[in-house]
């Protein structure tokens, strides 16, 4: 939990120096505002099961911040999650078992963030919303069942993707994006301004990676062949995987400017 806390507090510092937290993670809210510690889902049409245990003490990481914490479960199965986080990281874990753990940790100037988390039709959304104020913003990790779709946006944040056997899109507007031992067959990566960095535990069908201004490395594994299509405006693609153009994994990684490595693993 320090490493998470370390990497949150740098993450508001950062956005604060930007002038992106108020524009980027302070969204307009409507209603009475209530802790994000609570988790609320007003919209839900299935119930999140699970207690929310929170404390709230004043933020070490920007003077005059505050901070919350809270951790609960849904013990509903979901086969989709969809988490959206406008300032702040988002750490998915794929594990075993059918529950969904989160722990949601808030930084807050003034009023508190309103979090939402809603299960519908087999797809868990969580995201936040909150007042303009100078520091706002929720990151979340989450533990999932490997095989759920996962659906991750972070606005300004990391992206951290681990151990997920299902379809996977991730996208940060400023931001790294870094996954490991990622097995589904269906990957798209995308960030406008932060680099790209996966590797995979078995070959995609398809993955696509996108970065408008950073690096992309793409780590895949040996004894495969693939369709790789890359495109650096400026900056440097080095392949270094097997290719064939009727290979059944396909490969698109494209940046405007910086460098494109794909390379097996050791």
């Amino acid at each position: 939990m320090d490493r998470i806390r370390s990497r949150r507090a740098g993450l508001v510092l950062a956005a604060a120096g930007l002038g992106v937290v108020a524009l980027a993670g302070c969204q307009s809210g409507s209603g009475t505002a209530a802790p994000a510690s609570t988790g609320s889902s007003p919209a839900s049409t299935a119930p999140a099961p699970g207690t929310a245990s929170a404390s709230a003490s004043p933020g070490l990481s920007v003077p005059g911040t505050h901070r919350t914490t809270a951790a609960y479960q849904i013990s509903t199965p979901v086969s989709t999650v969809v988490v959206v986080s406008h300032v702040g990281d988002v750490t998915v874990t794929g594990g075993t078992g059918t529950a969904t753990s989160v722990v949601q940790e808030a930084d807050y100037s003034k009023t508190p963030p309103v979090t939402t988390r809603t299960v519908s039709g087999g797809t868990l959304t969580l995201t936040y919303s909150c007042p303009t104020q100078l520091v706002c913003g929720v990151a979340y990790v989450l533990r999932v069942p490997r095989d759920v779709t996962i659906q991750a946006t972070a606005g300004a944040g990391t992206v951290q993707l681990s151990g997920l056997a299902g379809h996977v899109t991730a996208q940060a507007k400023t931001g790294l994006i870094a996954a490991s031992g990622l097995s589904g067959q269906a990957v798209s990566l995308t960030t406008d301004v932060g680099a790209i960095n996966a590797a995979f535990a078995s070959p995609p069908a398809t993955l696509h990676a996108v970065a408008r201004v950073g690096a992309i490395t793409l780590t895949m594994p040996g004894g495969t062949s693939y369709q790789v299509t890359t495109d650096a405006h400026v900056g440097k693609a080095t392949v270094s995987v097997p290719t064939s153009a009727s290979a059944g994994h396909a490969i698109t990684a494209t940046t405007d400017v910086g460098a494109i490595r794909i390379a097996t693993g050791a």
